[in-house]
């Protein structure tokens, strides 16, 4: 068997154990859809076979990857690292099934599905999918994305696409589909808005850039069109905090490299001119009504609305 080795997501490709771990389970489904979709096109009679979370029981993995009367491949995926499965592997791979792939999926690395990782790494292709959590990492898969479909993307496009769905990786590669399928043959940052008008007036990060951009009236209006649609005030006041206490970060250190201060290089850029004008005492100021609003819309306050608004005004600078 061959040694062990690492790709990304992306890059799933049949073996005979594939080894998926990390939290992102979008990327976890795509890995194991591109395998199961490479492994169709070679074999018509492909046998696939699925063992949910928590069903496996000693003994399973070798009924289901022993071959047939026709010796017709398999596909054997198992969610999570039940007891005995370690056991049933190392026996299997001792003496490899023929034409059998096994994908082992383990959305996190303690119990059985650390044991499982640790003791088969050495000998299986491992795809990690770690949780995206900066945003250049959301325009490199935007760009991957169209690259694939083969349909150019403008660069405000990508980045209208990451603002307006980037708390989730299922949805931005949703949209990324619902675009490349729209028969566009090149996708601007007027297509994101026509496509997604509704999902970008209501965005966190909308309602905060025109805050800080000094346009009260939007911020207002944007976020009353939010709450009309259901938006959570609770991860909206969230969201805004977090713009909050980037500005505050960078103020105290004008020269952070983005990587220190967790943003794009765009995000450094744009939140530097955000910053014009404002003083230490009024940032000051600003976190603590951010923290008090949290507070506000996690049951303390009556009218939650409210204490939003006042936080907006606030970052609008209108007194």
């Amino acid at each position: 068997m061959s040694n062990g080795k690492t790709v990304s997501w992306y890059q799933a490709t049949p073996w005979p154990l594939v080894l998926i771990s990390g939290p992102e389970s979008y990327f976890a489904g795509r890995a194991i859809r591109q395998i199961k979709s490479q492994l169709r096109l070679e074999h018509e009679n492909l046998e696939i076979s699925e063992v949910s979370d928590g069903e496996y029981s000693a003994g399973l993995l070798l009924s289901l990857a022993a071959p047939s009367l026709f010796n017709e491949p398999r596909l054997v995926i198992i969610q999570g690292a039940s007891e005995g499965l370690l056991e049933d592997i190392k026996g299997l791979m001792s003496e490899p099934a023929e034409n059998c792939t096994i994908i082992v999926r383990t959305p996190n690395l303690v119990g059985h599905n650390g044991k499982v990782r640790k003791e088969l790494a050495p000998l299986a292709l491992n795809i990690v999918c770690d949780e995206v959590k900066k945003d250049s990492d959301r325009i490199d898969f935007v760009n991957r994305e169209f690259k694939t479909f083969g349909i150019p993307i403008e660069q405000p496009a990508t980045k209208a696409l990451v603002a307006a769905f980037g708390s989730d990786m299922g949805e931005l590669g949703a949209a990324c589909d619902q675009l490349a399928k729209s028969g566009r043959v090149k996708i601007s940052a007027s297509d994101v808005e026509q496509s997604f008008e509704g999902r970008q007036e209501t965005n966190a990060f909308k309602i905060a850039d025109a805050a800080l951009a000094g346009n009260a009236t939007e911020a207002i209006r944007l976020f009353r069109h939010g709450s009309a649609t259901g938006i959570d005030p609770v991860a909206l006041t969230a969201a805004l905090a977090m713009k909050i206490r980037q500005l505050a970060r960078l103020f105290n250190d004008r020269n952070a490299s983005p990587a220190a201060l967790g943003m794009a290089p765009w995000q450094v850029d744009k939140a530097r001119r955000e910053l014009s004008g404002w003083s230490e005492s009024e940032l000051i100021d600003l976190v603590q009504l951010a923290a008090k609003t949290d507070f506000d819309t996690k049951g303390a306050s009556r009218d939650p609305e409210y204490s939003i608004e006042k936080l907006l005004l606030r970052m609008a600078k209108s007194h």
